[in-house]
């Protein structure tokens, strides 16, 4: 392991610096959300998060309205960098 008990490499990954660590999370996606590219993204993954903490009979209805919100063509904050298999317009392959 590195000095100070961490991993190589985790000072620079993404999810080290923009997941696990709450100042570089939220410095991220106020990134986001001040990119008109981006902003989709960044509200994307504040639902993802909300989805992740909802009850289970409440996911039905959050998929579902994440589904049509970002990952169908037209939806509000349609997040067209994705890939057709990530917005299930395509089989799964392999």
């Amino acid at each position: 392991g590195a000095p100070g008990g961490g991993h190589v490499g985790e000072g620079t990954s993404f999810r080290w610096q923009c997941v696990e660590q709450p100042i570089g999370k939220l410095l991220f996606q106020r990134f986001l959300e001040g990119q008109p590219g981006l902003a989709a993204a960044g509200a994307l993954w504040a639902e993802l998060e909300a989805y992740e903490r909802c009850e289970e009979k409440e996911r039905g209805a959050a998929a579902a309205a994440l589904r049509g919100r970002f990952f169908k063509q037209g939806g509000a904050e349609h997040c067209g960098f994705l890939s057709a298999q990530a917005a299930g317009e395509a089989p799964p392959t392999g």
